[in-house]
């Protein structure tokens, strides 16, 4: 281990974790953002996060494995581009990822749950507020805290954005980021913790050039997501780097329509943990008309068929049980303040709002009972239920939604040692890429729960050979 500094660019979870991970290795790191504050997309997760066989899946006698977790993320991404080694990173390091929040930050993640696509429930989270915000923070606040150490082997850098990588021949030797109108050279090993290109919806940009068709659609990114380093990667002098499955675009399918403000381009996200606690899917007519919890790619088609066909819009709707197991996490009563939720004191009152016959809308919550049940089976197919028994006399919340972009898939070729790869395949010596910028983890579709998963994951394992220089 040399004296050499460690240089990660990107303050959210990814380049949190490769910091981190630095120090614990010895190294020193210098962490640059080019935003006035750390966090990124990560601060705004609010699902939870994937840990498969953890300590808090064998206390609630949940029987699950890095195998299973595999078999869901494979399935998930589809056989064309399933990338063994990269899955098998994310999903065997997912378990020591979870202890090492735990015990290394105190993050509470002692509840689980199930999201669409998982054969069993692994999303990680606690009894607190939002699992993005519990986790990315604390991680912030102890780099803070490093940082304050005399040994100065922390050092944090707010509104400096990389706009260069140096190389040295193949190797890559540091970054020239700009900073208060100044420009300067940092030496040092580099790991890329950008995140993805969500909203880079500028005519020149990387959704303009590969999904094109997605400009017009609204996005729940924070607009620091430009894909700075997949331009980064690419634009190297010698030995660049290459982008992988960059058309693969994940479009979430529920999004929060403000009603005050219909056509606003960024939006707040409905997360999956919505439906996973129980929230339903219907269409104008009060029917539903997906399995609620299959996965994302599968719903959002789903949701632009009824669009489509004239029964939109769709709505989210929420029974008191659903409500009030999500109501501290993801701040339900915060929604309802800013008018993104609606609050009804019971069926009834709901059908009015809709304009919907209140007996198709009874008629609806009854059948879903009884598929829970298992007395007649979900003519879609649903087979995990939670919350079902609703009381249609207690009160309901209820969302309009929409299909939203976000989570790019694509973007940086690298190994499961989270080095760069060039065309060849070959690593590009010094440099490291983690989260969001990196693609080919998941495929056509990402889970659930993994992104902040693979922040961790892919953050730790850069931070750790960007350290070794491995």
């Amino acid at each position: 281990m040399n004296n050499q500094v460690r240089i990660v660019v990107g303050g959210g979870l990814a380049g949190l974790s490769a910091a981190h991970s630095v120090l614990e290795h010895g190294g020193k790191v210098v962490l640059l953002d080019k935003k006035p504050s750390l966090g990124g997309n990560s601060v705004k997760a609010s699902s939870g996060i994937n840990g498969a066989g953890t300590d808090t899946q064998k206390h609630l006698n949940i029987s699950d494995s890095p195998k299973a977790f595999y078999d869901d993320t494979a399935t998930s991404a589809g056989p064309e581009l399933t990338r063994p080694a990269l899955i098998t990173a994310l999903t065997s390091n997912s378990a020591p990822a979870i202890e090492w929040l735990t015990k290394t930050f105190g993050v509470d993640l002692s509840l689980v749950s199930r999201l669409g696509g998982h054969s069993v429930p692994r999303t990680h989270r606690g009894a607190g507020g939002a699992p993005g915000w519990a986790i990315t923070s604390a991680l912030m606040k102890k780099l803070v805290a490093e940082e304050d150490k005399a040994e100065g082997r922390a050092k944090i850098l707010k509104n400096a954005k990389v706009v260069k990588l140096l190389q040295t021949g193949d190797k890559v030797t540091g970054v020239e980021y700009e900073t208060g109108g100044e420009t300067v050279k940092l030496e040092g090993s580099v790991i890329i913790a950008t995140g993805g290109f969500g909203a880079d919806f500028s005519p020149a940009g990387l959704i303009a050039k590969y999904r094109a068709e997605l400009l017009e659609l609204p996005t729940v990114n924070g607009d620091h997501a430009t894909g700075d380093g997949h331009v980064l990667v690419t634009s190297l002098p010698t030995h660049a780097g290459v982008l992988v499955d960059m058309d693969q675009v994940q479009v979430h399918p529920t999004g929060f329509i403000d009603p005050a403000q219909p056509d606003a381009k960024t939006k707040f996200l409905a997360a999956e943990a919505l439906r996973g606690v129980g929230g339903l899917l219907l269409n104008k007519d009060g029917a539903r008309f997906v399995d609620e919890m299959e996965k994302r790619d599968v719903v959002t088609e789903k949701m632009w068929e009824v669009i489509k066909n004239g029964k939109g819009p769709v709505r989210l709707v929420l029974g008191v049980q659903a409500a009030t197991e999500l109501k501290s996490h993801c701040r339900c009563d915060f929604y309802v303040s800013k008018g993104l939720m609606q609050r009804f004191s019971n069926l009834q009152d709901v059908a009015g709002n809709m304009q919907a016959p209140f007996k198709d809308l009874q008629n609806t919550f009854a059948s879903h009972k009884l598929y829970a049940s298992g007395q007649e089976k979900d003519p879609f197919g649903k087979a995990h239920f939670h919350n079902s028994d609703i009381n249609t006399e207690e009160p309901f919340l209820v969302a309009l939604i929409t299909p939203v972009v976000h989570y790019t898939m694509g973007g940086v070729s690298v190994d499961d040692q989270a080095r760069v790869l060039d065309a060849s395949g070959r690593p590009i010596p010094g440099l490291y890429a983690a989260g969001e910028v990196i693609g080919g983890v998941h495929g056509k579709n990402r889970l659930g729960g993994s992104s902040l998963l693979e922040a961790v994951v892919f953050g730790r394992i850069a931070g750790e050979k960007a350290a070794k220089g491995i």
